[in-house]
């Protein structure tokens, strides 16, 4: 009986003393295609065989699978096409899908289901058969050319669309850094230091003048510091000319149940109705920019209304900031009908094993009826299980990770957050334990990691994001080897380099 026990003992301690990291079963890499050309998939099958041959199994996807239905037949036979190389080189696809932060496949079935900033009692006054804008408070015009920036301290009335248009040039100045805001900015900025326009203005390091149009929601502010140019700049000049600031009404007006229109008389009170004192009111460019006007209101036959009568006009509108992104509104049944459809279809299409909830950066929210005085880390919770369970419904099967960000204390999960109105703080108490994480704040993955581990969540680290090495990479698998139940790394790119992806792959533990 020792004989044979001794050989097992031998074997026991060479197992427990195997040196290195545990290999790392999820090893992806992120690809953003939006299978619009045969060069998508050309270049697909080019980062297919680099990730397959140097150790990785998965491509997560980003190319609107969850706007399916939506694509031309093109799309469908390519997607066919990466299919099949996905299987010659044995690779998983793991769509990233969902968003409400950036909610561009959900806008694109239906532009109302953005979160929506309230227009609260703006004046309009009836003359000729329509209703048109009266504003209360004088436009700020800027006066003459200035060096460097402009500066004023603007009244306006409390929860007003106002737009923002001046001239701009600029020589010399710095570049802007790849998602990043340039030196030269807009800051619309409120007494305890909210920024009401969050944007990157497009004016490029040098340029001849240029007119811009933007525009910011008071909210509850009575005054806004307005700052527009390139202040404390070393490199480089930048001058601003012709600003104007005014109030806009009804632009990018949305319309769905929870952003409701009411519009009644100044002086009786009288609430008048869409259908019979008015015709429907509805933004034709709908665009959540702020370079068109905004629809006047039209009279219908026998309306109460009168010539001469002031009204006061409630409403709810769009809004982007940064580059373009525009927040859904996660309080919104309809939302809920679409991602259901769209989760049938895409396991119909691709039955893939995992997706990636795309529910990271989610700017806005708390401000439209649907949501308004939610606990917003609640709402956000109660949105990803919906979403959970809507992909389940469609494959029980499915493995579901989200990006961490709004999840985590140490990163995005908190108040005070960009135009949201609440507190993203406690979101992670409300999803399944089943879904897997995927953290992304290098800086803070000594946190962020054990933070989810201690949980019971599953981690996987979004790793590289377009450095000239390896090292955001090799801090990643630092942390991970010292973390319980961490599944995965990923090689993600926004930028498209792929250069380091054979090393990156090499790198990982065999």
């Amino acid at each position: 009986m020792r004989k044979l026990l001794l050989p097992l003992l031998v074997i026991i301690v060479v197992v427990v003393a195997w040196p290195g990291p545990a290999k790392l079963p999820l090893r992806w890499v992120y690809v953003s295609r939006g299978l619009r050309s045969d060069q998508d998939v050309d270049e697909i099958r080019q980062i297919a065989r680099t990730a397959s041959e140097h150790g990785l199994n998965g491509i997560v996807l980003a190319a609107r699978l969850d706007a399916i239905d939506l694509q031309p037949p093109d799309y469908l036979a390519r997607l066919e096409r990466v299919k099949e190389i996905c299987r010659e080189y044995h690779l998983e696809i793991i769509p990233n899908i969902f968003s409400a932060g950036y909610g561009g496949s959900i806008l694109s079935h239906d532009k109302n289901l953005a979160e929506g900033l309230p227009v609260k009692n703006a004046l309009y006054v009836v003359k000729a058969g329509e209703a048109r804008l009266g504003p209360e408070v004088p436009v700020a015009d800027g006066g003459p050319a200035v060096e460097n920036a402009w500066t004023r301290e603007v009244e306006v009335q409390p929860y007003r669309c106002y737009r923002i248009s001046f001239r701009a040039k600029t020589e010399g100045l710095a570049p802007a850094k790849p998602f990043s805001s340039g030196p030269f900015r807009l800051n619309v900025q409120t007494a305890d230091r909210r920024n009401l326009t969050p944007w990157r203005v497009p004016v490029p390091s040098t340029t001849d003048w240029r007119e811009i149009r933007w525009g910011f929601n008071s909210l509850k502010y009575d005054k806004v510091r307005i700052t527009i140019g390139a202040p404390g700049e070393k490199t480089g000049k930048a001058w601003v000319d012709s600003v104007r600031v005014e109030e806009v009404g009804l632009l990018n007006v949305l319309r769905r149940p929870g952003a409701p229109i009411t519009v009644r008389s100044d002086t009786s009170g009288d609430m008048y109705e869409e259908g019979r004192d008015y015709a429907r009111i509805a933004d034709p460019q709908l665009n959540f920019r702020f370079d068109h006007e905004g629809p006047a209101i039209k009279l219908l036959p026998g309306s109460r209304m009168r010539n001469g009568e002031r009204l006061r006009v409630s409403y709810y509108h769009g809004f982007s900031i940064n580059d373009g992104q525009t927040t859904i509104c996660m309080g919104e049944p309809k939302v809920y009908e679409i991602w259901r459809d769209m989760a049938r279809r895409m396991h119909e299409a691709v039955a893939p094993p995992r997706y990636i909830l795309s529910m990271d950066e989610i700017r806005e929210g708390g401000t439209c009826e649907a949501c308004r005085g939610r606990n917003m880390g609640e709402l956000l919770g109660e949105c990803l299980t919906r979403q959970f369970r809507i992909l389940r419904e469609a494959d029980p099967n499915a493995d579901i990770w989200v990006w961490s960000d709004m999840l985590d204390p140490n990163h995005n999960a908190h108040g005070n957050y960009y135009l949201v109105e609440g507190d993203y703080t406690g979101s992670w108490k409300h999803i399944p334990k089943e879904m897997g994480i995927v953290c992304w704040y290098y800086e803070k993955r000594a946190q962020s990691l054990p933070f989810f581990s201690d949980l019971g969540f599953r981690t996987l680290a979004g790793a590289y994001y377009d450095a000239d090495t390896l090292d955001n990479p090799r801090g990643w698998l630092d942390q991970l080897e010292r973390t319980t139940n961490a599944q995965g790394i990923m090689y993600t790119t926004w930028l498209n380099k792929y250069k380091l992806l054979a090393d990156f792959g090499d790198l990982l533990p065999k």
